[in-house]
């Protein structure tokens, strides 16, 4: 619901102003969910396996969650580019959601969270960060070792 009444606010700025418009969040929903459902494909299924537990009856049925802003994830350009390092680059990406296979990895968690979409009938993706490989990730001790450091 959050991410719908984000989206009916943008929704709102863009009828009023023709602006390119960018969107960068920690949305703590993986690919798939029904927050990213609702922002990369403009709506989400009403069936979503998301929507079944509501006991606050916040995601009422008469709600179609659904926004007409044209945003495309930024990550979906290294599935759509080419060019050196793009192969190894698109390695590192899920093609069934356009999004990295990670963005955060931690000892508890390792997966998509993070998100950079943008209008894509006002703006282009000029470049990327490379995206790290999981590898590289467990060679730095540092980001999986939990309690103190003891010397």
């Amino acid at each position: 619901m959050q991410a719908h009444t984000l989206l009916k606010g943008l929704e709102k700025i863009a009828a009023s102003a023709d602006i390119p418009m960018l969107l960068c969040a920690d949305f703590n929903s993986v690919p798939g969910s029904a927050p990213h459902s609702l922002l990369a494909m403009g709506k989400v299924n009403p069936v979503h396996p998301d929507l079944v537990v509501d006991p606050l009856a916040i995601l009422r049925s008469h709600i179609k969650l659904t926004h007409q802003l044209p945003l495309v994830s930024a990550y979906s350009a290294f599935l759509r580019g080419v060019g050196l390092g793009l192969e190894q680059q698109r390695r590192r990406m899920d093609p069934t959601t356009n999004e990295p296979l990670f963005t955060n990895f931690t000892r508890d968690f390792i997966g998509t969270l993070d998100y950079i979409f943008y209008t894509a009938d006002s703006l282009t993706v000029e470049s990327l960060l490379e995206l790290l490989d999981e590898d590289s990730l467990r060679k730095d001790t540092a980001l999986l070792q939990s309690g103190p450091l003891i010397i």
